[in-house]
């Protein structure tokens, strides 16, 4: 065997590699399965698998390996079917045309940040109605209370904790809390101008550490939106991505991601170290039960390791029913 040939099959074997790795994560999507630590991050991964696949069936054609071709083609042909609704974003109803509309700020803090008078500078000049923040220390809570941030949010629920488990909502506008559904979610009723809003701020733990708390966080918040009798919004860091099938089991109860309806599904948000750019979004407003986005942005969040955002909500137009013919001839 010359050396060419070696170098052939070593190609080849590199290419099958690559087809098979992301083969198998698409396997784990098509079957809604979430597995474990190490399947979660590899879904994370999945729109970086698309080229992988594309490169080893363009090899394959070129080297007329049909297998690898074929089955290369199948894997992207399976990557691009998931992203569909990422590249065609699903229709929202209108906003109702007289509504004032609501903004909601997601901040991650991340609970060793010490500069979070930057951040509390940022939101003054952003101007949000509402704030969720995660990661909400003891210290974070001393720093923005003292800040003048604070004098524009009468309302407020303030649950710090160690670490990164803190979580609390601000709000200019009245807020009536109710019983946490779960352990690391602020369930709360905000009295906005166009009516009463169901947000649940949440912040589940990474899937990295803790797999079944995760998994289970995510299936109950998915629950408790169900059962909301009010427009509502779902909102904050998910530590969860589209390309996890835990996700997208919370989209498949009738919430609608506001990057993906307003055309920026592809948007990363972590991690936002200048080392290392953003490659996953994890940070996502829902919104369901009558309640549709208008806008949503991203900022940054100055000692953060995540992008933050602000969404803008509005109640939908009430579907109205398409008049009969006149039976009365």
């Amino acid at each position: 065997m010359n050396r060419r040939q070696i170098l052939h099959g070593v190609a080849v074997l590199v290419a099958w590699v690559g087809v098979a790795g992301v083969g198998v994560v698409m396997l784990s999507q098509a079957a809604g399965w979430n597995g474990g630590a190490l399947t979660a991050t590899l879904q994370s991964l999945t729109p970086y698998g698309i080229p992988v696949v594309l490169a080893s069936a363009a090899f394959g054609v070129w080297k007329r390996e049909d297998s690898l071709a074929t089955v290369g083609a199948l894997v992207a042909l399976g990557a691009f079917a998931l992203s569909i609704p990422l590249v065609v974003p699903p229709g929202q109803p209108a906003p109702t045309p007289e509504s004032i509309r609501t903004s909601v700020a997601s901040v991650n803090l991340l609970y060793s940040n010490p500069v979070v008078d930057e951040v509390a500078d940022e939101l003054v000049d952003l101007d949000p109605d509402v704030i969720v923040f995660s990661e909400y220390t003891p210290a974070h809570r001393d720093a923005l209370l003292a800040h003048p941030l604070a004098d524009r949010y009468r309302y407020q629920v303030n649950r710090d904790e160690r670490r990164s488990s803190g979580m609390a909502v601000w709000s200019r506008y009245p807020l009536d809390a109710m019983p946490a559904g779960t352990d690391r979610t602020v369930d709360t009723e905000v009295s906005a101008p166009d009516g009463p809003i169901r947000l649940l701020g949440v912040h589940p733990p990474t899937p990295v550490f803790d797999f079944d708390l995760w998994e289970g966080e995510l299936r109950r918040i998915g629950e408790t939106a169900a059962d909301s009798a009010l427009p509502t919004l779902v909102i904050g860091d998910f530590n969860a991505s589209y390309w996890h099938p835990a996700f997208r089991d919370l989209l498949a109860r009738d919430l609608t991601d506001a990057h993906v309806a307003n055309g920026s599904g592809w948007s990363t948000s972590w991690p936002s170290a200048r080392s290392l750019p953003p490659f996953v979004r994890l940070d996502h407003a829902l919104t369901g039960n009558g309640l549709v986005s208008t806008d949503v942005d991203d900022f940054r969040v100055p000692g953060s390791d995540h992008i933050g955002l602000i969404v803008t909500v509005a109640p939908s137009t009430p579907a109205t029913d398409e008049p009969g013919p006149d039976a009365s001839g």
